[in-house]
């Protein structure tokens, strides 16, 4: 199993928060179910192995184009995958699609849309150099020249919404936003508005799905053992311990407990 980050340009860092390839050499000898809490970000992805569907926590079943653009999660999905593992994606910043393409995010959220059905041609000529590739580098090269090429046609539009946005990505979801509007002087209404329309969510429940995507990463990054639960919960912002459990439940639809027990299995099995 092979994924990798990529970073993107210095330019293009305020819009871009990564790109990512994902393989398996060989074929999965069986199937798998990837479950995973929202993250706080969407992406295009571009899908070179076998189809593969996501459900995508609202009891619907969506088998992916071969080439999708996710909308903001706003709680836990899963993915079923068999075979051929191949895919490369770009992450954006929470406003970043929006400030780049013009996009409502709002119409997008818990969603996979085929790309060609929002972008038309383009799009389809991307895949087709992303099919041709002959290796990582160069379709992420090939990302990156779709994205300077759109950057140029935008322009830099990058505003106050795209900075808290990417505020609340820096600090976890650790931030009162009532403090943090009052502070920068914006008009609370107008900010909802405008965050809703480029991020999907508005900012608190943004908050709180990336303060929820950050527990689950630390908990990944110690292969889902925890030495001290109450050191992990205060560090990422929650009241309490029954704060910390009513939000997991919430956003991931099993208590902690039950959550790390099936994560464990698969990355024992992954590993």
């Amino acid at each position: 199993m092979y994924y990798r980050k990529f970073s993107p340009s210095s330019h293009l860092a305020p819009y871009i928060e990564c790109y990512y390839v994902w393989e398996n050499k060989p074929t999965l000898a069986q199937p798998i179910r990837i479950e995973s809490p929202p993250t706080g970000f969407v992406s295009m992805v571009f899908n070179y192995g076998d189809a593969y569907t996501v459900d995508n926590g609202r009891h619907e079943v969506l088998r992916v184009p071969p080439a999708f653009l996710t909308g903001q999660a706003t709680q836990s999905y899963k993915l079923d995958i068999s075979g051929r593992i191949g895919m490369i994606g770009i992450v954006f910043k929470p406003a970043g699609i929006s400030t780049l393409f013009g996009l409502s995010m709002y119409e997008f959220a818990d969603d996979r849309v085929n790309l060609e059905d929002v972008f038309g041609r383009p799009m389809t000529q991307l895949r087709e150099q992303i099919l041709e590739a002959a290796h990582t580098d160069q379709r992420v090269q090939l990302l990156e020249q779709f994205l300077n090429r759109q950057l140029l046609k935008k322009g830099d539009s990058f505003d106050r919404t795209d900075f808290i946005a990417n505020l609340i990505v820096d600090r976890k979801g650790i931030i009162n936003i009532n403090e943090l509007t009052n502070d920068l002087y914006v008009c609370r209404r107008q900010f909802e508005r405008q965050f809703l329309h480029k991020v999907g969510v508005s900012p608190k429940y943004y908050a709180r799905i990336r303060r929820i995507s950050y527990l689950c990463a630390q908990l990944a990054r110690q292969r889902w053992k925890v030495a001290d639960w109450h050191d992990l919960i205060y560090t990422c912002g929650y009241y309490d311990q029954s704060h910390f459990i009513r939000e997991f439940t919430q956003f991931t639809g099993k208590r902690p407990t039950l959550y790390i027990k099936d994560n464990l299995e698969l990355t024992n099995y992954l590993s």
